[in-house]
């Protein structure tokens, strides 16, 4: 059954955008894994969403179906998500030996939100030195928005051709009604990743590969956030924001999400606000805090910095600087099926995505869009092909997740990508 299923997950090979190759001394090819593998605690404490599944799936043997389908994908770099901290040895103890390293995030411990489980990144010793861990716990003591137990771990690599690499893991909050704390989440991870391979906006930066479970779907707010850089998010209520699900009586998210400089996010558009814009603000906030107690509670301990009153007043938009392409696009290569990364109970979709920075950054066009003719600092990122998911006709005709072939109840989404560095001083950009 397992040699059936992984015939079936195919690699896909991606014709590439025009890629000067001519202009780089260097190429450095590696894989990647992002792989939501199912906590086994929150197994245990959501029991209601398993009842179909046979028992003898549910139980931690089946942690080695998991180890033996990472063995199978041979990958560089594995990212993990729910990876319960008592796995952490029995992974090291097995995959060390094959030459892997590792780093571990724990969820914050908040009180009355304990979590056993956070992100794990495995890395090939060979290929990969790791040379500054910024992992960071999303939680933020007095930030409305940032009181839920989750984490990201941000990783800078040193590849042994001597160019660098950033890759980030993640897993974002689930509550399909609160898309502003993903939105926040997702803010504070992209800052810290902006800070990690560019602190002196130097020309290009550093290639990211950004993996996990954004629990978010494709063409949501949230996704075109990551997509195109920017996002309007005044214009949707909480829920929305994910596409996850609906749900009546949500009002907009109000503009000023947070109050928190280091969030490192353009809110655009700060108004000097006259007495007309404060009564507006004061009747915003008021309306909230009767029409919504989630949002009133998200909002009500943030205070604006120009008048102190409830809650910034800006124009609701917010931007990032990194050109990130989903390495999938979720549609099977029928043109048609859509694909899915995750399958519980009936509910079959997408939430999963291994994310890249795609920067055009020969020595003619550089990722900050003028004209280069002196070496350029920054590497190009191309993706190079994709393990294929299964659809989800595919998944009802193997059983739902996990099950004897697959130990979680996502897939795992695996991705190869070539980069390369080391730009030709004064290349003319001709064939």
């Amino acid at each position: 059954m397992w040699k059936q299923h992984a015939l079936s997950r195919v690699w896909r090979h991606i014709v590439p955008a025009t890629i000067p190759w001519k202009h780089y001394n260097k190429k450095f090819e590696f894989s990647v894994v992002s792989y939501n593998i199912l906590s086994q605690l929150l197994l245990e404490n959501n029991k209601y969403l398993y009842k179909s599944i046979n028992s003898d799936c549910l139980k931690p043997d089946r942690f080695q179906l998991i180890i033996k389908e990472l063995e199978s994908y041979d990958a560089d770099i594995v990212c993990l998500q729910e990876f319960d901290h008592q796995n952490r040895e029995i992974f090291a103890s097995h995959f060390g030996p094959k030459g892997f390293d590792n780093i571990y995030q724990r969820k914050p411990h908040i009180p009355y939100q304990e979590k056993d489980d956070g992100c794990f990144m495995m890395y090939r010793k060979e290929k990969f030195k790791l040379i500054k861990d910024a992992s960071l716990g999303l939680y933020k003591s007095g930030e409305g928005l940032l009181d839920k137990p989750n984490c990201a771990q941000i990783a800078l690599f040193e590849c042994n051709d001597g160019s660098q690499l950033c890759v980030a893991n993640t897993h974002l909050l689930y509550n399909p009604r609160r898309g502003d704390i993903k939105l926040a989440q997702l803010s504070l991870i992209l800052n810290q990743i902006q800070k990690t391979v560019n602190p002196l906006e130097q020309c290009g930066g550093v290639p990211v590969v950004f993996c996990g479970d954004f629990n978010t779907c494709p063409s949501a707010p949230l996704y075109n956030l990551m997509k195109y850089g920017k996002l309007q998010y005044s214009e949707y209520t909480p829920d929305k924001i994910s596409g996850q699900k609906g749900f009546k009586k949500l009002h907009k998210v109000a503009p000023g999400l947070w109050n928190d400089s280091e969030m490192g996010f353009h809110e655009h558009g700060l108004v000097h606000r006259d007495e007309n814009e404060l009564i507006q603000c004061r009747e915003t906030y008021r309306s909230l805090s009767q029409g919504s107690s989630l949002l009133a509670q998200a909002y009500r301990d943030l205070k604006c910095s120009k008048c102190s009153d409830l809650y910034p007043y800006k124009q609701g938009s917010i931007s990032h600087n990194i050109n990130f392409r989903s390495a999938y696009d979720h549609i099977d290569s029928d043109g048609r099926t859509k694909e899915v990364t995750t399958y519980i109970q009936n509910d079959a979709r997408t939430v999963d995505y291994i994310w890249y920075s795609n920067h055009d950054n020969t020595p003619q066009n550089c990722a900050h869009g003028h004209s280069c003719d002196k070496h350029c600092s920054s590497s190009v990122l191309t993706l190079k092909s994709i393990r294929r998911l299964l659809t989800k006709p595919e998944l009802f005709n193997m059983g739902k997740l996990p099950n004897k072939i697959l130990g979680s109840d996502h897939q795992a989404l695996h991705a190869s990508f070539t980069m390369y560095s080391e730009p030709v001083p004064n290349s003319s950009g001709r064939n």
